[in-house]
C-alpha cells in the first residue's frame, strides 16, 4: 500500500517543533489580522456618536424657512436674513432661544432652468420630504406657478387653501398667494448686509438685498386637522413679515 510505504519512508522524520511566539509578537500578529476591524469599529462608533447628537443633543429650531430658486443667495446673505428672522421671532419650543434654520433647494421647475437632472432631483425629493413632515412653514420662491404646479402646497393669501384634486392645483391662480420681496416693508428695511462679488480680477462689494430682491414670500396651506395650532408661530411670522404689504403688478 502507498500509504504505508510513506509510513515505513518517513518513520523517523519528526515535525517542527511548534513555534513559541513572544509576547510582542502575539501584539502584533493580532494588530495585523485585527486591525480593519478595529478601525471599523471606531468609525462605527463615530457615526453613532453623531446620530445620537443629532437625535438628542441638536438645538432644534423655532422656524425652518426655505428658499427654492436656481441662484441661492450668498452664505453672508443667508446669514443675516437668518439673524433678522430671528429678532422677529419667537423662542417656541421653550429653550430660552430662537432659532431659525434657512433651508435651501437650488431648483428650477422649467426645462430652462433644469442643467442637472440628478441634482433637481435630489433637491426635489429633500423639498418635498421637509414639506410634507411639515417642518417648512415659510418659503421664498423663485418661481411660485412652477412650484405651486408641482406641489399645489401654497396658501393663498387670506389663508385659504387650494382644491388639490384640481389638475395644475389652481397654479395659475399663484398671484394670490405670494408678496414679492419688494412688496413688503418689513423685508425691505431688513439689513442684510453685504457680499462679495468678484469679477475677472476685481471684487465688489453688494448690499445683500440685491440677492433677495425678485423673490416671493409665501406660506404652506393647512390641509389637516391639528395644524392650525402646530404652525400657529410660523403663521404670526408670517404676518410679521408681510404687515404692511401692498401687492405691485409684474
Amino acid at each position: 500500500m502507498a500509504s504505508e510505504y510513506l509510513k515505513w519512508k518517513y518513520r523517523d522524520v519528526k515535525p517542527d517543533p511548534k513555534k513559541e511566539y513572544t509576547k510582542k509578537e502575539l501584539r502584533a500578529n493580532w494588530w495585523d489580522y485585527n486591525l480593519k476591524w478595529v478601525l471599523l469599529g471606531i468609525a462605527a462608533a463615530v457615526a453613532l456618536g453623531f446620530l445620537i447628537r443629532d437625535i438628542f443633543f441638536r438645538t432644534k429650531p423655532d422656524y425652518e424657512v426655505g428658499i427654492v430658486s436656481t441662484a441661492i443667495p450668498p452664505e453672508e446673505t443667508r446669514d443675516a436674513l437668518k439673524a433678522r428672522l430671528e429678532e422677529l421671532g419667537e423662542d417656541l419650543n421653550g429653550d430660552g432661544k430662537v432659532v431659525v434654520d434657512v433651508l435651501v433647494y437650488e431648483l428650477g421647475f422649467s426645462a430652462e432652468q433644469v442643467t442637472d437632472v440628478n441634482m433637481t432631483q435630489a433637491a426635489v425629493t429633500r423639498l418635498t420630504v421637509d414639506m410634507s413632515s411639515g417642518d417648512v412653514y415659510l418659503v421664498f420662491l423663485q418661481d411660485p406657478e412652477g412650484f405651486q404646479s408641482r406641489f399645489g402646497a401654497l396658501a393663498y393669501l387670506d389663508g385659504s387653501t387650494v382644491d388639490t384634486d384640481v389638475e395644475g392645483y389652481e397654479s395659475e391662480n399663484w398671484r394670490e398667494m405670494v408678496y414679492r420681496w419688494e412688496d413688503c416693508p418689513v423685508l425691505r428695511g431688513m439689513d442684510l448686509g453685504t457680499y462679495t462679488r468678484f469679477l475677472d480680477l476685481s471684487e465688489e462689494k453688494i448690499d445683500g438685498q440685491t440677492a433677495m430682491e425678485g423673490l416671493y414670500v409665501c406660506r404652506r396651506g393647512m390641509f389637516t386637522d391639528g395644524e392650525e395650532e402646530k404652525y400657529a408661530g410660523a403663521e404670526r411670522l408670517w404676518q410679521t413679515l408681510v404687515a404692511g404689504a401692498v401687492r405691485t403688478e409684474e
